[in-house]
């Protein structure tokens, strides 16, 4: 089931090319983490989202209105 926040972020690292792997590294959460995060398995921290955010040079805040 995925979720708007999974959407928005799949659709962000596939803008930039990247794999799971490379996006984890770079936020600090192991990459399988990250999947479900796309997924809507999960649901991510407030630290997460922050980290996310800055990764894809996004708006603070603009990933936290998707999550719900």
């Amino acid at each position: 089931m995925v979720n708007k926040f999974g959407e928005k972020i799949l659709s962000l690292r596939t803008e930039k090319n990247l794999s799971t792997k490379e996006v984890g590294q770079a936020v600090a959460i192991p990459h399988s983490r990250y999947s479900e995060l796309e997924k809507g398995i999960r649901i991510p921290t407030e630290g997460q989202v922050e980290r996310i955010e800055k990764l894809y040079d996004i708006a603070d805040g603009e990933l936290s209105d998707l999550i719900k």
